[in-house]
């Protein structure tokens, strides 16, 4: 990998410097020819020799003076500042990731930098397939970057990035980002410059998934969020009572929604950051635009003695600790209270056990439900085990 690393820097110091060796080689290549048709008494290995400077000129006037001054200077200067100066610079880390990723081929490319996409990462290491992941957030894939993986630091709707994550020779994709707009226009240009890659493409919505799997985009959708819903569905069946949904975000919604449509429930869905719901209200899901994390925040809106549900749906890993304290704080007080808890990481399902809390929408959970829908070609497929 330090081999690959200095020829890339090499590669890289050789484009910084191209211009000066443009200029350099018309450079020497005139002189060169003055001194081919002024002195004709020369043999051409002679000849070739003055004009590298390694030996003097005889005669040949006021231009050979000149020469013999300025090509030693632009030879020092160019060629030996360009060894000396810069090939003992240290790299640029993100450049040799792009350079690494254009060398790429058969391989997985993963658009985004999500649970779920470090899952499929982190299964392409250890089985040693080859892959590239496009972010634009820097920091998110600065580990990714220092352990010397191929990442392409930069927005994957423009063609250049698509071009350093060599598409056109890859396997497949998988885009795993939240803006349904910018997924569908990375579809659309991956697939103009690869017709026959696989691209899995993440999106809820139905009619969205029916424009996807159209010719000529012709690419799979798949919806951890809807692969949730269906385990939603599940615990809420026969369910009576009040239900509080505490989130902010589309899937949140969808499920305080999905519940308030179901007999017997009042949903009451504690969203801080919105006005209202994308989805039509009805008198049963009653809005309360409040951050809740302790049970005192609930007092003034709902008796908890009444409630049969809790679903905390809280995606930032920074509020993984409210949604700890608070289902402790449940299981508790109010024990005949089934908490649900959105959580990612597999490594805290544990901690969220501990108090009788059932959990959804872990990346390792969406990770083996999207294995069983890619084509048996994939990275990420799964294979018998001999």
């Amino acid at each position: 990998m330090n081999l690959i690393k200095s020829l890339i820097d090499i590669q890289l110091k050789i484009r910084e410097y191209k211009a000066a060796f443009i200029f350099l080689f018309f450079f020497w290549f005139m002189g060169f020819l003055t001194f081919f048709f002024t002195r004709t008494t020369e043999d051409l290995l002679t000849i070739f020799l003055i004009s590298l400077g390694i030996r003097s000129p005889t005669s040949g006037g006021d231009f050979a003076g000149f020469y013999s001054l300025m090509w030693p200077i632009l030879l020092e200067v160019i060629v030996f500042g360009f060894i000396i100066g810069e090939l003992l610079e240290k790299y640029n880390p993100i450049i040799t990731s792009k350079i690494l990723s254009k060398h790429k081929n058969n391989h997985t490319i993963i658009i985004g930098y999500q649970h779920l996409s470090l899952r499929i990462i982190e299964h392409c290491i250890k089985n040693k397939h080859p892959f590239v992941i496009i972010e634009d957030d820097e920091e998110l894939v600065e580990d990714l970057i220092s352990s010397g993986h191929p990442v392409v630091v930069g927005d994957a709707t423009e063609f250049s990035n698509l071009e350093f994550a060599n598409v056109k020779h890859a396997k497949e994709v998988f885009i795993c980002i939240n803006d349904v707009r910018i997924a569908i226009i990375c579809t659309e240009k991956i697939r103009n410059l690869n017709k026959n890659c696989s691209i899995y493409v993440r999106a809820f919505e139905k009619h969205v998934r029916e424009y996807l799997k159209q010719p000529p985009l012709e690419a799979y959708s798949y919806s951890s969020s809807k692969w949730a819903m269906n385990m939603i569905k599940e615990w809420t069946k026969d369910k009576e009572g009040k239900i509080i949904v505490i989130g902010r975000d589309h899937l949140t919604q969808r499920i305080a929604h999905y519940i308030s449509l179901q007999p017997n429930h009042d949903v009451y869905l504690f969203d801080d950051e919105h006005d209202g719901i994308v989805f039509k209200e009805n008198t049963q899901l009653h809005i309360i635009k409040e951050y809740t994390c302790f049970i005192s925040d609930f007092k003034p809106h709902i008796d908890l003695n009444e409630v049969t549900q809790v679903y905390i749906c809280w995606k930032r890993d920074s509020e993984f600790d409210e949604s700890l304290y608070l289902t402790s704080k449940l299981n508790l007080l109010f024990p005949h209270i089934e908490v649900i808890v959105r959580i990612f990481d597999e490594e805290l399902i544990n901690l969220v056990k501990r108090y009788k809390a059932k959990t959804f929408s872990s990346s390792n959970s969406a990770f083996q439900l999207l294995q069983k829908e890619v084509k048996p070609n994939s990275s990420i497929a799964l294979r018998k085990k001999n």
